[in-house]
């Protein structure tokens, strides 16, 4: 409950102490407001409500200086005091002035992104849930589109044993409570109250049933080489640990967080998505003690009792993405990041932070040792290692000395009949067949959803792009729509051409094509496949479903985008097959290459994880690219060796780097007219030694209907452009009608 300032007492000009706020918006300025004696001490970083803008209306901010100097003018008064004490400490207050100055964001928008809304005072007791009353037999046909929905996840719960389904989670599909209030008149739901089902913190009793090898020895040797003891201060440093897929690298997380909780200190472990870490999970779950996972599939009232049990130092263990490094970690004593290389880690909307590059200043805030893991390491944190500033631990070999898996590359032209449209090769259906009549299992990964990647006309080519996006949009075949993958919206398929009334084609492929081409080819698969993408897998829960029906054998083979390349661990995988490589490395960025490596490596570490040998099937039309090339041999260092001396000339990342401007406006002209207003603004501004290119469209020039363009600045070393740009920003961009988004470190140039 809100501590509320009684209107009846009175503040003069002259009463009451001085605080600075800042707000929750795109406003560099602090404010000043006066604190009432009945709302306690003041501190910093404690969240208040302040009447602000026209009508006085409440507005959310944060304290970030208390008894500053009195104006001479009237002040209004801190109206509430949301917390009773401070949400953020000294240290995440530190770190959130590092991420506004950093990425260029306001300190206001910052320390927001870094507080759940839902913490308050007193976590909720109570919330509300919904259930099905009939089943889809019995559902009207005139349902909405956000009706359909919600009676969609309530129906896949339904199957999972699950009856009631907090409103929360159900709006993560679709709908809003006034969906939920019409669908209860309607009597397809029924909606009630009931006490918040909040999961405890086990208290694990672990043994250490696997034997260390030397190699993993060494690199828990050099980790806790950092670690202080209990009572001791901690002292900051960076470990960059390299391990082939399979080498045990969660086992060093592990045994390296057991050190810190002996010392009676907190562990951190940031993943890059919270569903595809379901192994990692079940394994710190039963190693460690009082393990908090933190993720978005948690209700506000989950979120703010984990929350405040952090925050009394009751876990041990905080588990989570990239926002998880913000937990209120009062012992903190070590962070983790797994697959650092992961561009998940990456925030898409303001504050655009890196979770990653986060983890390690708050590590040198908090004076704590950061541990980075992955087997393709990202090119930033090799140059790191290789230049000394990160201490550099590799792990060569898989546990138990098992063989890395053989790497076919298939050219794919050489596989296709003419006029015939299969997109997998004669070589890989045969892989397939042998290893699932030796009852093995198979995982396929086609990085690209949907089922036809364009709707056209090859009469007058006229094709079929979304309004708001002018990109095409593509055909899945289980709704039957056609779907804009930049703004999520769907369109009837047109039966004939709407420009020449020509007969429409479907062009391209993506997932649900390679699902109808497998079944065709295998007939027996029809109940022992599972696709995963963002488009069946919408919850952990269903994650979870088919990563356990995998584990149990009711699957024989998995058929996934990039979720399958991450952290799975299956004993009787033998085979994986790529069935394009090239779906990444024709994508217009620098970091194609980098990326198209990774993720190849990364899917071929889970054939071949226990005693059944494995293989990888490679099918590509640009088999002599040397992240093609470098891929099959598992030969990260020659692949690193080739790329980086291009990127040194070029001086992009990680040798240069870069902050990206992106102006948008739903009238084009603005949006190129501003983008010309701050490149002229910043060519009065910036010395020689930042480069600047552009203006120039972005990539994807129009997204949900606003026009984009881009300016791109590069320098030689970090944060050199936010020194020159961040005091003038608010008057380099005051007169342009336009948005203007500051990308610092962009991971993504469309």
């Amino acid at each position: 409950m809100d501590v509320l300032f009684d209107k009846h007492d009175t503040l003069s000009p002259a009463a009451g102490r001085v605080v600075g706020v800042v707000l929750n918006a795109n406003v560099w300025t602090t404010f000043d407001y006066l604190w009432p004696a009945g709302l306690g001490e003041p501190a910093v970083g404690r969240r208040v409500q302040v009447p602000f803008g026209r009508g006085n209306r409440g507005s959310v901010a944060f304290v970030v200086e208390v008894d500053r100097p009195r104006p001479a003018m009237a002040l209004k008064a801190v109206t509430a005091a949301l917390d009773d004490a401070p949400s953020l400490d000294a240290t995440l207050m530190r770190l959130g002035q590092w991420m506004s100055h950093y990425y260029m964001t306001p300190l206001g928008m910052v320390l927001a992104a870094m507080v759940p809304s839902s913490v308050g005072q007193h976590a909720p007791k109570h919330e509300t849930v919904a259930s099905l009353t009939s089943g889809p037999d019995d559902w009207p046909k005139n349902l909405g589109p956000k009706q359909r929905k919600l009676l969609d996840a309530l129906q896949e719960a339904r199957k999972q044993g699950i009856d009631s389904v907090p409103l929360e989670q159900l709006f993560s599909h679709g709908g809003d409570r006034q969906t939920a209030r019409t669908l209860e008149a309607r009597q397809l739901i029924r909606l009630a109250s009931r006490p918040v089902q909040l999961p405890a913190l086990a208290d694990a009793t672990p043994e250490d049933a696997l034997e260390l090898n030397d190699e993993q020895a060494a690199a828990l040797a050099a980790i806790e080489a950092n670690l202080a003891p209990a009572g001791a201060a901690d002292k900051f440093s960076v470990t960059l640990l390299q391990g082939v897929t399979g080498s045990g690298k969660t086992e060093v997380y592990v045994r390296a967080a057991r050190a810190v909780i002996a010392a009676g200190k907190q562990a951190m472990l940031l993943v890059p998505e919270i569903a595809l870490a379901t192994q990692t999970l079940e394994r710190l779950l039963t190693r460690l003690p009082r393990v908090a996972v933190l993720h978005s599939g948690l209700t506000g009232a989950q979120r703010a009792f984990y929350w405040h049990n952090i925050a009394a130092g009751e876990a041990a263990v905080v588990v989570g993405p990239r926002s998880a490094i913000f937990a209120p970690l009062p012992k903190l004593g070590l962070i983790i990041v797994d697959e650092e290389h992961e561009a998940s880690y990456k925030q898409d909307t303001a504050p655009r932070y890196h979770g990653r590059d986060t983890a390690v200043m708050r590590g040198r805030l908090a004076g704590v040792p950061v541990v980075l893991g992955s087997a393709t390491p990202s090119l930033e944190s090799l140059v790191n290692a290789q230049q000394g500033r990160y201490a550099w631990v590799k792990l060569s070999r898989r546990v138990r000395n098992l063989p890395m898996p053989r790497l076919n590359i298939v050219p794919l032209r050489k596989e296709l009949s003419p006029g015939k449209i299969e997109l997998i090769g004669a070589t890989l259906t045969r892989k397939i067949a042998a290893a699932l009549d030796r009852r093995e299992q198979v995982i396929l990964l086609m990085n690209r959803r949907g089922y036809a990647s364009y709707v056209f006309c090859p009469a007058c080519e006229w094709q079929l792009q979304c309004d708001a996006c002018t990109r095409a949009m593509v055909f899945h075949q289980a709704t039957q729509l056609a779907s804009c993958h930049y703004c999520q919206r769907s369109a009837l398929l047109p039966q004939i051409c709407p420009a020449c009334k020509g007969k429409i084609v479907l062009f391209g492929y993506g997932i649900q094509r390679i699902e109808g081409e497998l079944l065709r080819k295998f007939p027996t698969l029809d109940r022992r496949m599972a696709r995963i993408d963002s488009d069946t897998m919408t919850t952990p829960a269903q994650f979870r479903n088919v990563f356990d029906e995998f584990s149990r054998g009711d699957l024989d083979l998995l058929l996934g985008t990039q979720m399958v390349a991450k952290g799975l661990d299956f004993p009787r995988v033998s085979l994986v097959g790529v069935v394009s490589a090239d779906t990444s490395l024709t994508i217009p960025d620098f970091r194609a290459a980098e990326r198209t490596f990774q993720l190849v490596v990364q899917v071929a570490g889970r054939a071949g994880r226990a005693d059944l040998p494995g293989e990888v099937v490679v099918q590509t039309l640009h088999e002599d690219e040397p992240a093609i090339r470098f891929a099959a041999t598992h030969d990260f260092d020659g692949f690193a060796a080739t790329e980086l001396p291009l990127r040194h000339d070029a001086n992009l990342p990680p040798f240069g780097r870069m902050v990206r401007f992106i102006i948008r406006h739903a009238h084009v002209g603005l949006a190129e007219q501003g983008s010309r207003t701050l490149a002229t603004a910043l060519g009065r501004t910036l010395p020689q030694d930042i480069r600047m290119t552009g203006p120039m469209p972005a990539g994807v020039q129009k997204i949900r209907n606003l026009f984009r363009y881009q300016l791109l600045l590069t320098a030689s070393r970090a944060g050199y452009i936010q020194q020159v740009i961040s005091p003038r920003l608010a008057e380099l961009t005051k007169d342009i009608e336009a948005e203007v988004i500051a990308d610092v470190d962009p991971v993504n140039l469309l």
